[in-house]
């Protein structure tokens, strides 16, 4: 019996609350005018429309192999180290000819994530691996906070 009161007054309230939801918003669009809820409206489809166009612009040139020089390379996989590793500055990285060479020490469980960021660089063609593997950061200075 409890668990029914429960449910009904969970459902009641947000009924509730949708209704009131609406009214605020239509009573918001008439304190604003219709001319402004039109030209954000304008505005956002404008914007749809630019994001649409430059979607099927990129999606029609194809997959484009690029010929980054390794500098610049090394410095796209740098940027994106710190999202998938705990301690990117212990890994060592080198390019050449558009294969990323990675090494250093790094925690095991973060290995996969750090292969599946730097494949989705532009400009990395292949990657090579010489990390030094580790379950625990344990003696290991460079996986030390």
């Amino acid at each position: 019996m409890r668990a029914r009161s429960f449910v009904a007054g969970f459902v009641v309230g947000g009924v509730t609350v949708a209704l009131l939801g609406r009214r605020r918003r239509r009573a918001v669009l008439r304190d604003y005018g219709a001319v402004d809820a039109a030209c954000g409206v304008t505005s956002r489809a404008g914007n749809l429309r630019q994001r649409l166009r430059g979607m099927v612009f990129r999606a029609q040139s194809g997959p484009a192999e690029e010929d980054i020089p390794d500098d610049i390379l090394v410095e796209r996989v740098r940027a994106q180290l710190e999202r998938p590793v705990s301690h990117p500055r212990a890994i060592d990285v080198r390019a050449q000819d558009g294969c990323v060479i990675l090494a250093g020490p790094i925690l095991a469980d973060e290995v996969e994530d750090l292969i599946r960021q730097v494949a989705s660089i532009a400009g990395v063609r292949s990657i090579q691996s010489e990390l030094d593997l580790h379950d625990e950061p344990g003696d290991v200075p460079a996986l030390q906070h």
